[in-house]
């Protein structure tokens, strides 16, 4: 069996806010196709979608590109890092707004990772080793510098997660 809520956590960008979040959406229907499709690849199997027809009817076929919904500071970092080109000349399946190239680099520029003419710099690439976005490896780094290390990792570690508290929407009071 499959048990599908038609939810999932999907990664979204807020240039407004400039934070990374994980909101619990509706999913596509692709997405949704491809949950039901889990149960009758061994043996027959069956889904059931919590949800009216109508409301998958009514959701976008496809789910948009990441590139397209996330801050692209770390994958332009690890671009740079890679010697892979300029982001505007790179030849992805789906092209990011120029807006969105202009806003990375721009988080590397107040980071220290890249200079005025879009070049890494070697804090950047001290940045593009660490497994995590750019803001907390800077945090880690400058930490580092000034011997508090261990008490920046739990703040990092904090900052790294979404919100336990947060609920979705529908589940508020």
């Amino acid at each position: 069996y499959v048990i599908d809520p038609g939810t999932a956590r999907i990664s979204r960008y807020s240039p407004r806010s400039r934070i990374q979040r994980l909101p619990v959406e509706k999913i596509s229907q692709a997405s949704a196709n491809q949950r039901a499709g889990r149960c009758g690849r061994v043996m027959a199997g069956v889904c059931v979608r919590l949800y009216a027809e109508e409301d998958f009817q009514a959701r976008p076929p496809f789910t948009d590109p990441e590139i397209l919904r996330t801050h692209l500071a770390a994958v332009i970092l690890q671009m740079s890092a890679l010697n892979l080109g300029r982001p505007e000349e790179f030849p992805f399946v789906e092209p990011p707004d120029s807006r969105q190239i202009s806003d990375g680099f721009r988080l590397l520029f107040e980071l220290g990772a890249v200079d005025e003419q879009r070049h890494i710099a070697e804090l950047g690439r001290q940045l593009a080793k660490l497994p995590v976005d750019p803001r907390l490896g800077r945090m880690l780094l400058a930490a580092q510098g000034e011997s508090c290390l261990r008490e920046v990792l739990v703040i990092v570690a904090a900052l790294a997660i979404q919100d336990p508290r947060e609920r979705p929407l529908e589940k508020q009071q």
